[in-house]
Order: structure tokens, then sequence, then C-alpha cells
């Protein structure tokens, strides 16, 4: 039996994990949009989200994936930005959680966003509190949810923006600032990120639902 299954392991933050799961020899199966020719065959499955194949049973799941924005964006999204998002970051993850249920599956670890709230008047932090809602009310056994501020790492140089450099800059210079409750909104690599995300699984598999904020 597959110890996961990894949705979003091209992404910044699925790369990290999926990294990780390798160096820990735990067995996995991969859901991609595009064959990698990196990974065996058999470890793979393509998918799309108006094709979403039934899910093989596994331990738990893993969700990175997510409608790539632009930073103001991320304050402000035209309709057609507001429905193709909620597509993916709402509808698609619900339904993929959906079928792990119904595969058997038990644990879920999902990369979600600091400030998620169903009832934020942020279209961006409401959706990712929806999905939260939507996600806690399938009955998983144990849920877990990385909550992190701007992701740190390497990213394609069409989606680095003046912003992003901005964010980056700011963030870390004003990085001593961030204290107490402050703290979960630092910038942070995405390779902690899914550390972090692992070692938690790892350590929590009673029933239980766990936040993952950035503490240091």
């Amino acid at each position: 039996m597959n110890d996961f299954l990894i949705f979003g392991s091209t992404g910044l933050t699925g790369g990290y994990f999926l990294d990780e799961v390798k160096n820990r020899n735990l067995k996995y199966h991969l859901f991609v949009r595009e064959v990698l020719t990196a990974e065996a065959i058999e470890n793979q499955t393509l998918f799309d989200s108006e094709n979403l194949p039934n899910l093989p049973s596994a331990k738990s799941l893993v969700i990175c994936i997510g409608y790539p924005l632009d930073f103001l964006e991320l304050i402000y999204m035209k309709l057609n930005i507001k429905k193709e998002f909620k597509r993916v970051d709402l509808d698609l993850v619900t339904e993929i959680c959906k079928k792990a249920s119904q595969a058997g599956i038990s644990n879920v670890l999902i990369i979600s966003a600091v400030g998620a709230n169903s009832s934020s008047l942020n279209y961006y932090l409401k959706i990712k509190g929806m999905m939260e809602d939507e996600v806690r009310a399938i009955g998983f056994n144990s849920i877990f949810f990385a909550r992190p501020g701007h992701l740190l790492g390497p990213r394609d140089e069409s989606r680095v923006d003046v912003f992003v450099r901005l964010i980056e800059f700011f963030g870390n210079f004003f990085s001593p600032l961030y204290i107490s409750i402050l703290r979960k909104y630092k910038n942070i690599p995405a390779q902690v990120v899914a550390q972090d995300l692992l070692n938690s699984y790892e350590s929590n598999k009673s029933t239980s639902e766990i936040i993952i904020h950035e503490q240091k």
C-alpha cells in the first residue's frame, strides 16, 4: 500500500514534500497533468479537473495544488479569475478529498494559507477557508492544514514580479518584528513547510486536526 497519494508534486511545496517522502523511503503515487519522465510510469496517474479518476487505497492523501495567481490577484480578482480560482482551490480539492474518503483513506494533508477563513472579506482567504470547512465535513480521521505565509523558494521567472520581490525584501528586513501572533505571517521557505507538514503527520496520526504555522 502507498503511504501517500500526492497531488501537486511539480509545484514549489509539493516538490519539496515529494523529496522528503523519497528521503524517508516512503511509498507514494503521484497524480499529474503530464507524465513525469523522472518518475516510474507505474508511480503516476494522469488527471484533470474534468476527469478525476477513482483513487487507489493509501494511508494518506496530500494536496499541494492551487490556481496560479499574481500578487495583486490575492487582493482583488476579476470575475473570470474568481471562477477559475474557486474551481481549483475549492471545488477540485473538495472532490479529490471526497474520492479519497470513498477509497478508505483516513488522513489528509493540505497546503492552505495563513488567514484562511470562510467569513473573510478577502476572496482568496474566503475560498481557502471554505475549502477547509468542506474538508472537515468529510470526516477524515486526521487533517493537517499547513497555513504558511509567503512561500520562499525557486520560481519560474515569469511568476516573480516586482511585488513578489518587494514582499520578500521587506519580509526579510522586518522579520525580527514578527513576534507572538504575528509570527505566522512571516515569509517561510517552501522546503520548511514541506518538512513541517510531514513531521507533524508522523508525530500526530491519531484523530486530530493540526494547523501548521511558521512559529520560529
